[in-house]
């Protein structure tokens, strides 16, 4: 990479700085995002009955799960219980952004009271990676949202229908593979239900 550099003897005041952005995760390696929504009270005492919206595989192995985490927790499983525990798994892409600008031109300044006695100007003349005056560059690629394993709950009154509860929550993929997180995320939404969540950020691990 080659760089040709002038000196000047003026200050530059710099309104806009070229800084790298790097992405902002909600969750941590080892953590979920738990968000939920109440909307009648569950009844004291009541049975639950799990139903997958997919009878996949791995949807029967979680749905085992499910029922395992709310036997520990005291609460009955009945395959005609008058509430309905469904849930659904997906996994979401993430987003990405390219940036495929040159940057040619680097300014600097620092020094004395108002900052800009020792001032640069850089001319970027050639970059493999951002480009310069003489060749464009690869572009630079950076992740706006990852890949993302979601689980989705709700809680519906078998008789009229009417939801009780619904939650929602999503871990990195990146952290373990998708049957291991949902897995994971099932005690934190057993423990949540019927209460209203925003965004909690939880172990998963």
């Amino acid at each position: 990479m080659r760089r040709f550099s002038i000196l000047s003897t003026f200050a530059f005041t710099l309104g806009l700085l070229v800084q790298p952005v790097w992405p902002s995760f909600a969750q941590g390696y080892g953590e979920g995002l738990l968000n939920a929504i109440a909307y009648k009270p569950l009844p004291e005492g009541t049975a639950f009955s799990v139903q997958p919206l997919d009878n996949s595989d791995q949807n029967m192995r979680l749905k085992k799960e499910f029922e395992e985490v709310l036997t520990r927790k005291g609460f009955s499983i009945s395959a005609d219980a008058p509430l309905v525990i469904t849930f659904e798994t997906r996994d979401e892409l993430g987003a990405y952004k390219t940036r495929d600008r040159r940057a040619i031109l680097e300014l600097n300044a620092h020094g004395g009271r108002e900052g800009g006695e020792d001032a640069r100007m850089r001319f970027n003349l050639y970059d493999s990676n951002s480009g310069g005056i003489f060749n464009e560059g690869k572009g630079e690629t950076s992740v706006m949202t990852p890949s993302q394993y979601r689980l989705e709950v709700s809680i519906d009154n078998r008789a009229n229908g009417k939801r009780h509860w619904e939650a929602w929550s999503v871990a990195n993929l990146g952290q373990s593979d998708g049957a291991t997180l949902i897995q994971a995320m099932i005690p934190e939404m057993v423990g949540n239900m019927g209460k209203t969540v925003t965004s909690r950020i939880f172990e998963l691990f």
